[in-house]
């Protein structure tokens, strides 16, 4: 199965209740990402995370599109009560697609996993990489043994709550 712009880091649920939260964040000009993109700070502004971003920098995930020639777009923010939904993989290129969910990767103990991105352009949460740890696994959404796994996923760390 190859990912598709329909396999992208979505907000899931809010585990304070109520609705989900959003924020707008003022992106650097001629900047542009995709709904679902990891939404970093540089240099006080947003752009979209590259491979393996780093902890400290990471704002949250993109609720919708940033286009060209508007000075913001909304994200929802990487903050610890919110859970998102996504796709495992391995490898920092996220190739290997027989990945499968498996019990072992619900940390429980504060272990956490890196973000990748794949070369179609679609974040995944790297269960091979545990160096760089933002996301921890939080419940299963596919089946346990289903290859590329949906899971539910919260940021552990952050740009809110950066832990270096």
């Amino acid at each position: 199965m190859a990912l598709t712009t329909l396999d992208y880091f979505k907000p899931l649920r809010n585990l304070g209740g109520g609705q989900m939260p959003t924020f707008e964040v003022v992106k650097a000009s001629a900047t542009t990402w995709s709904k679902g993109g990891i939404v970093v700070s540089n240099t006080g502004l947003a752009v979209e995370g590259a491979d393996d971003p780093l902890i400290a920098t990471i704002l949250g995930v993109a609720v919708e599109d940033a286009v060209d020639g508007k000075t913001g777009a909304l994200i929802c923010p990487a903050l610890p009560y919110v859970t998102f939904w996504g796709r495992i993989a391995t490898g920092d290129t996220c190739t290997t697609a027989d990945t499968a969910v498996t019990q072992r990767y619900v940390s429980g103990e504060g272990a956490g996993f890196d973000i990748s991105l794949d070369a179609t352009g679609v974040f995944v949460i790297n269960v091979g990489d545990t160096a760089n740890a933002p996301v921890m696994i939080i419940n299963f959404i596919d089946a346990i043994g289903t290859a590329w796994g949906a899971v539910e996923f919260v940021f552990v760390s952050s740009a809110f709550n950066a832990v270096t």
